[in-house]
């Protein structure tokens, strides 16, 4: 009967111990860092809310329909306030270069230290159109530092004349789900986030 460990026993219990800990801890801290994100995300949605209301009382709008990519600044201040412009790039979540549409010239840094991003189409193709996307917005919960990954810190908004609806809103939940996954865009996310499936 011994009484107590050999040292090769202790260096094998040691070992195991630490491949544990380098599997479980990047999960643990990953999955932290994803919770943080998605919550600046669901948090900001109040904000973005006033959006199309301060565009819908332009006089534009309300005589004919239309706003334009002025108005969409002017409210956007109003939430925001843009201030320096940055240049990174960010990934779609698969790892892939976003396509042109998903990509901008200027991104801002805003007070809280996110940034955001915008494009607005041509206003030719969004005639009579509260059902025609204006443009898109990007938001960077965490700015310019990483991961600047679509879905897991980068979201993104379609802007109507009248409303604001996060990326995936009026996609099934199939591909949904598989857009916000490792072999997906990230883009829906934007919803799925918002929109947690009841377990």
């Amino acid at each position: 009967m011994k009484d107590g460990f050999t040292l090769v026993e202790v260096v094998i219990l040691f070992v195991i111990f630490l491949t544990v800990a380098v599997l479980v801890v990047p999960l643990s801290v990953d999955d932290a860092i994803t919770t943080k994100n998605n919550a600046k995300w669901q948090h900001v949605q109040s904000s973005f809310a006033s959006i199309p209301i301060d565009m819908m009382n332009t006089k534009s709008y309300k005589d004919n329909g239309v706003v334009s990519l002025e108005h969409f600044i002017t409210a956007l201040i109003k939430v925001l306030p843009l201030r320096n412009v940055v240049s990174y790039k960010i990934k779609y979540l698969n790892g892939d270069m976003p396509e042109e549409k998903y990509t901008f010239k200027e991104i801002y840094n805003t007070n809280n230290g996110a940034t955001v991003a915008f494009k607005w189409f041509d206003e030719s193709q969004n005639k009579n159109g509260e059902d025609k996307i204006e443009g898109i917005l990007m938001y960077d919960v965490n700015g310019k530092r990483g991961p600047n990954v679509w879905g897991k810190d980068v979201f993104g908004m379609n802007i109507y004349a009248n409303k604001i609806e996060p990326f995936g809103k009026n996609a099934d939940p199939l591909t949904v789900a598989s857009d916000c996954s490792r072999q997906g865009t990230g883009l829906y996310c934007s919803f799925s986030v918002l929109n947690p499936k009841e377990d």
